[in-house]
């Protein structure tokens, strides 16, 4: 009798083992699983994000090539709709992926797992690493800025070189009659001038326009790149001499430089590219009575003005009433005495009431 007890005990203390053994280990797995799979998850973005930076790349090379007129029409369309097709597939693949980890952390309690609470502090350091990167961006242009008028007073033009100008202001005030009449624009070649469609403007907005271009959210970013492209490429330069001179966005992307109102048509051409409307160049009277351009626009709460002769920091002028940003700028600390006309093109206005076909002290 007393060994049929001890069996039966035995028997009863073997299967609660086993029973909690059992639970341990399903309890385990409900852990363990959805680990797993949201590993499995964020190691598929990844991939898929390593192979969208490849495209872009891919897309951002091509751009170039059709913009140094190396791709023909074809070739670079073909090769667009390639990419944009590949990139729209890993889109919908993150989406999926993104889905599948959402079912994941629904399943589970965020509010006590402590993982969650680690991947919210990763995501809050890292917009606070962003945001410091972004101040150490615009302390690095304030920078340049700063050494690029320090550079400008001490660097003074060597005997020979001025000597060099002075002999081609000759030819060219000789012949400056001629090369005026052939360069003098009417209003409307004028508004011309400004023209988003232009295929090397199109490469060149091509090249730095994220996929799935939001104006409101993108806007202001992607003019940031490109206007720290052409300023860091190219050299903007300001006429003395009295005589008129165009330059198409082709030349000067090829030769590098260019005059500032050729520069600033060039910007606004980028500008309505990315479907900026508001974008105008503008051709104001200094203080010295000498004539300078720049690019004015409005977004959202803001109005601004894009310097590229003063190779300034991308956001120096910009204020909230666009009455006191015109007061505020300056150039050589010479203030705009009164803006001679404005266009890009939609409109020309002419803020004087007479016609300035193009005035650069001429």
């Amino acid at each position: 009798m007393n060994i049929d007890l001890i069996q039966i005990i035995i028997i009863i203390v073997i299967v609660v083992i086993l029973g909690v053994a059992l639970t341990y280990i399903n309890l385990k797995k409900k852990i363990n699983v959805p680990i797993s799979k949201e590993q499995t998850a964020w190691q598929k973005i990844e991939q898929l994000n390593d192979k969208k930076k490849e495209l872009n790349r891919q897309k951002e090379e091509a751009s170039f090539k059709y913009g140094a007129k190396s791709m023909s029409d074809d070739a670079y369309t073909n090769t667009l709709k390639f990419i944009n097709s590949e990139l729209n597939k890993i889109d919908l693949e993150i989406n999926q992926e993104v889905s599948k980890l959402t079912d994941l952390q629904k399943t589970q309690d965020t509010s006590s797992d402590l993982r969650f609470q680690n991947i919210k502090l990763k995501g809050e350091l890292n917009e606070t690493k962003l945001e410091r990167d972004n101040l150490k961006q615009r302390v690095k242009e304030l920078e340049e800025f700063i050494k690029n008028l320090s550079g400008s007073k001490n660097t003074a033009p060597s005997v020979s070189d001025t000597i060099e100008n002075k002999y081609y202001e000759r030819i060219l005030e000789k012949h400056k009659d001629e090369i005026n009449e052939t360069e003098r624009k009417t209003i409307s070649q004028i508004k011309e001038t400004v023209n988003p469609n232009d295929l090397t403007i199109k490469g060149l907005v091509g090249k730095y326009k994220p996929i799935g271009y939001d104006y409101n959210k993108d806007y202001i970013d992607t003019l940031k790149r490109v206007y720290n492209f052409i300023k860091s490429e190219i050299d903007v330069v300001k006429i003395n001499v009295k005589v008129l001179y165009w330059m198409d966005s082709t030349t000067i992307l090829k030769n590098k430089f260019c005059d500032e109102q050729d520069a600033s048509t060039l910007l606004c051409s980028v500008m309505q590219g990315l479907n900026d409307y508001e974008a105008i160049v503008c051709v104001v009277l200094l203080e010295d009575e000498t004539t300078h351009s720049f690019v004015k626009t409005k977004f959202k709460n803001n109005y601004y003005i894009f310097d590229l002769y003063q190779k300034c920091p991308f956001e120096m002028f910009s204020d909230t009433d666009e009455k006191k940003l015109l007061d505020n700028y300056k150039l050589n600390n010479l203030k705009i005495k009164k803006i001679i006309y404005k266009y890009n093109n939609n409109v020309y206005i002419d803020a004087e009431d007479w016609f300035y076909e193009r005035d650069r002290n001429y």
